[in-house]
């Protein structure tokens, strides 16, 4: 159910426009939204995308997921991860990282395994007491124009045609292609690696074919390093697939058989409920804000899946932001806003996932060894274990941010 699309007024003026109804651009409306602002939030799909995405909740996250209402429906439908592992392919664990070391930074200890539209769906069921916000699905913001009064005048494709409807603000949320981020010309700024990944949803008991695995594990391979990842809804498999065969080979049966069976050895084959291959970027937009409009989530920023880091960002954006508009009548202070999301983008999610890539694809050699030794000997030592923890976790740098409000902070900290 669409809440409170009533198709109506089309044309009258929001407080905010929200490009893009996935879970970044619905967390912002939900924040705006609290504080009376009429929002608008339009969607090019029609109808909230139930493909399994990212999956992974930080406990920073959950802190302001708590402060938003959605910390039950969420704790109900995910699993609790309490550890994460570092496994070597050949030689089975090399380090188990402990959440419950933070157990005195957080309320929340764990990583939480939800699907992404699984957090979506709980989102726009409290959008739909939200009686300022509106949200309209198949309705896609083709191009935007702010006026001589500041506002932003917004061109949408809709079911029933073409039409404009203005806001204060525009908030870009339209995902990695970003069409508006695309229509200001702003440069998307990194690099592109070379592997690909093979993201399989298997129906399977991984945990009996690997005992003593935990819900999140990465597995450290000079050729070819994976990722297995328990989520409610199945075990999903990511393997690394340099060049050579087509995207299209890398899907097909022959392809995903044949790595299945180098992983699993004599078990079974599994039902595979889902496939699909894609290219691993490190991007960061060059501006965050141009005038009214500002860009967050993966039209902002984009990074790679280790250390499921990409989604949890997105929601900081989303929550700061809210906060930032909030108090947009100082001066300069969406410009603060802008500068503070991009330093994190650069020098803390890129930095961990890119550290996080480069210490499982590691080739044979010295340096592999010193390195995955490095990493048991933290995981070993407990000052060491909490400081790699807390930035892990996230924790570390929403700190340093001010995110999550004191008083979600537990005493102690």
């Amino acid at each position: 159910m669409v809440p409170n699309s009533t198709g109506q007024g089309k044309r009258a003026g929001y407080d905010v426009i929200v490009s893009g109804a996935g879970p970044v651009g619905l967390t912002a409306a939900l924040v705006l939204g609290r504080t009376g602002r009429r929002i608008l939030v339009l969607e090019s799909e029609s109808e909230p995308a139930t493909q399994w995405r990212a999956s992974t909740f930080h406990p920073p996250t959950l802190e302001l997921a708590e402060g938003l209402g959605l910390i039950d429906d969420m704790l109900a439908q995910g699993l609790v991860a309490p550890s994460y592992q570092l496994r070597n392919r050949a030689g089975g664990l090399i380090a188990e990282f402990d959440f419950t070391v933070l157990s005195d930074a957080t309320r929340y200890p764990y990583r939480l395994q939800l699907e992404q539209y699984k957090y979506v769906q709980i989102l726009l069921g409290k959008l739909s007491a939200e009686r300022t916000v509106e949200v309209r699905f198949a309705h896609r913001v083709t191009g935007h124009q702010v006026a001589d009064s500041g506002s932003v005048e917004v061109l949408v494709s809709g079911p029933e045609g073409e039409y404009d409807v203005s806001g204060d603000h525009l908030v870009a949320a339209d995902g990695a292609r970003s069409t508006v981020r695309q229509s200001l010309g702003i440069e998307f700024e990194g690099m592109t690696y070379e592997h690909r990944y093979l993201l399989l949803g298997l129906d399977a008991p991984l945990e009996d074919y690997f005992p003593g695995i935990a819900y999140v594990n990465y597995i450290s391979d000079p050729v070819e390093h994976l990722m297995l990842l328990r989520i409610p809804d199945c075990w999903r498999v990511m393997f690394e697939v340099g060049e050579g065969p087509s995207d299209e080979d890398v899907v097909a049966d022959e392809f995903v058989e044949g790595r299945l069976k180098a992983l699993l050895d004599s078990h079974p084959m599994p039902q595979v409920l889902s496939r699909q291959v894609y290219r691993v970027h490190q991007r960061v937009a060059k501006e965050f804000r141009r005038g009214p409009v500002t860009l967050i989530g993966d039209a902002a920023h984009v990074n790679s899946p280790l250390g499921g880091m990409g989604l949890n960002s997105g929601i900081h954006d989303a929550y700061t932001l809210g906060r930032a508009l909030t108090a947009a009548e100082r001066p300069g202070h969406l410009d603060s806003w802008a500068e503070q999301r991009k330093t994190v983008a650069l020098s803390e999610v890129r930095r961990i996932t890119h550290r996080n890539s480069r210490d499982l694809s590691l080739g044979e050699g010295e340096a592999r060894e010193v390195r995955m030794e490095e990493l048991r000997e933290i995981s070993r030592d407990p000052q060491r274990s909490r400081e790699w923890m807390l930035e892990a976790s996230m924790i570390a740098s929403a700190r340093r941010q001010g995110l999550v409000p004191e008083e979600l902070i537990r005493a102690g900290d």
